[in-house]
């Protein structure tokens, strides 16, 4: 029997544009900041209907709950059990810190202050925006042999330092002083890890 569902040639025709569209999305956000954004204006920036936006990614509060996913994606930290703890924590600072980095960061952050202002609309954000992170910290300190009653607290450690630097970093930029600071943090880390493998 064949389907008679109606087929909706709108959705046919944009279907396989959603990711680049959240690029776009993504883009745009991160060079003119979310305090002013409205959806009708992004739309036509991007040179889109108001429609089609909206069938894509429904409010601006879930759009911009997309793009933090996006960027959380992008700048995920990868822990193997093998790896160096504190070499793979430089490398990440390093990487996310970076000139063409920070911008996003910068945004996230901007969000994350839309969301706490507003967190009926931005709920979906502010149930991930920690959780998501948690889990995969979780997992690496687990990983590198962390006792299973404490890995949820030492993830919560490294999370709070990482987010607290880069916020540092991003309001006052002293570079050199927040380096250093990461530096004994990961430092820090090591130590911790090494008395882990110790047990």
């Amino acid at each position: 029997m064949e389907d008679s569902t109606p087929i909706d040639g709108r959705k046919l025709r944009y279907q396989h544009r959603r990711a680049e569209l959240l690029e776009q999305v993504t883009a745009y956000v991160t060079a003119n900041g979310v305090g002013e954004l409205s959806m009708r204006p992004l739309a036509k920036d991007l040179g889109i209907s108001h429609a089609t936006l909206i069938h894509h990614f429904g409010s601006k509060e879930q759009l911009l709950t997309e793009v933090v996913a996006t960027l959380r994606d992008s700048s995920s930290l990868d822990i193997s059990s093998g790896t160096d703890i504190v070499e793979m924590l430089t490398s990440y600072w390093n990487g996310r810190t970076s000139a063409e980095s920070l911008p996003s960061f910068r945004l996230m952050f901007e969000i994350y202050g839309q969301a706490l202002l507003h967190p009926e609309r931005y709920r979906e954000f502010l149930d991930h925006v920690v959780g998501d992170w948690l889990g995969g910290l979780t997992e690496a300190a687990l990983a590198h042999g962390c006792p299973p009653d404490r890995a949820d607290r030492y993830a919560t450690i490294v999370l709070a330092q990482i987010r607290g630097l880069t916020l540092d970093l991003v309001t006052t930029g002293n570079r050199v002083r927040i380096d250093a600071a990461f530096a004994e943090f990961a430092a820090a880390m090591g130590a911790l890890v090494s008395s882990w493998k110790a047990i």
